[in-house]
């Protein structure tokens, strides 16, 4: 899951991932200014640091790792 936590001023803030399995945050954040978060661009930032994103039953998820991703598929096909 990926979500926006906003900063005070307005239009700025960061791009966070949380692990839909395990719920472990990503240690990468995404900044972005003038209210356009580039979520293709942090997308690739996680895969280069090991995440995945899968989508699954027509939604997205995004996951820590493999192990991460199969423990979810498992439980919730």
């Amino acid at each position: 899951m990926k979500y926006i936590e906003w900063s005070s001023t307005f239009g700025e803030g960061e791009i966070v991932a949380q692990c839909d399995n395990c719920k472990n945050e990503a240690k990468e954040r995404y900044e972005f200014y003038d209210n356009d978060p580039d979520y293709g661009e942090y997308s690739k930032e996680l895969r280069r640091n090991g995440w995945l994103s899968c989508k699954i039953h027509g939604s997205w998820f995004d996951f820590c790792c493999e192990k991460c991703r199969n423990t979810y598929i498992k439980n919730n096909a």
